[in-house]
């Protein structure tokens, strides 16, 4: 195992993902989605299906960017400090969304060993919630420690799907009915919010991982209590008159249920438009903190 890494525990995150494995560390992003559980821009259309909102979701097209820092180690992680960055944009593309993100972070173990890791996740995802492409990219200190690269598509609203990959190697899986796509699940938690409903469980793939998708349990509360923090600079008007709510993430292997502990836990001060005002991720040694310090308000293309 590599020296810098004993004493992490493995975890991985699609959404906003951040994956310790045996041999490297690797960080990369989805929505949603982090992971593109985040910050998307679409009208999502009524659908008969249980998957659909019953309304239109109205989310607001931007770029985001947080500073993240180590929120708490337990014992044992080997992590004694975290900080860092990350950026989140979503496009409004008329027959799709594209999402990007970037994360870029430094690691300080308890040894005094410093490690940095730079991931980055695009996907495009389709209005009709069907189809997916994804790429994603993690860096350990100048070096590509993974890539992934594929396409996913399902046979239609609440039906089964298949995900591929060219990248890192070529591979297809089967997934099982009723599987969403990042754009379309946090569409529906904002739903479900706005419908007072307290929890919510759907299968989600992205992409970030090769064995396919995850099952979210989600867990709908009243907004968080705002605290000090880093102003935000930028197009602030976006977070006005915006109702919000705190939303928990549970993220399970998909099949692994019941006493199993979740692979990360993802907790949002999420507004109705789509924009979080602050991100807890918990891979269970460790959490990291991010807090949105600059909003950018983009375009609505004219279709």
């Amino acid at each position: 195992m590599n020296a810098r890494l004993q004493g992490l525990a493995p975890c991985h995150c699609p959404l906003i993902t951040l994956s310790f494995r045996r041999s490297r560390v690797q960080i990369a992003v989805s929505l949603a989605a982090v992971c593109a559980l985040l910050l998307l821009v679409l009208w999502i259309r009524v659908a008969g299906a249980q998957q659909q909102p019953s309304q239109d979701v109205v989310l607001a097209p931007h770029r985001a960017t947080y500073d993240m820092k180590l929120s708490v180690a337990r014992p044992n992680s080997g992590i004694v400090d975290v900080n860092g960055r990350m950026v989140l944009e979503t496009v409004d593309s008329c027959d799709g969304w594209e999402v990007k993100q970037r994360i870029k972070l430094k690691f300080l173990r308890n040894d005094g060993e410093e490690f940095d890791t730079d991931s980055s996740f695009s996907s495009y995802e389709t209005k009709d919630g069907l189809g997916l492409r994804f790429s994603v990219r993690n860096i350990q200190d100048d070096e590509v420690e993974e890539e992934l690269r594929g396409q996913a598509d399902l046979e239609g609203q609440g039906g089964k799907g298949r995900a591929s990959f060219t990248l890192p190697e070529a591979r297809s899986f089967e997934l099982p009915a009723g599987t969403l796509f990042p754009t379309t699940h946090l569409a529906l938690i904002i739903r479900h919010a706005r419908d007072g409903d307290k929890s919510a469980t759907y299968n989600v793939f992205d992409g970030a991982r090769l064995d396919g998708a995850f099952q979210v349990n989600a867990v709908i509360g009243r907004a968080p209590r705002q605290v000090g923090g880093p102003p935000v600079r930028g197009d602030i008007a976006l977070m006005r008159n915006q109702p919000a709510w705190s939303v928990r993430l549970a993220f399970f292997a998909a099949g692994v249920q019941g006493s199993a502990n979740p692979e990360y836990e993802l907790a949002l001060d999420l507004l109705g438009n789509g924009i979080a005002r602050s991100m807890i991720l918990d891979y269970g040694d460790f959490a990291v903190d991010a807090r949105l310090v600059q909003l950018q308000a983009l375009p609505r293309p004219r279709c």
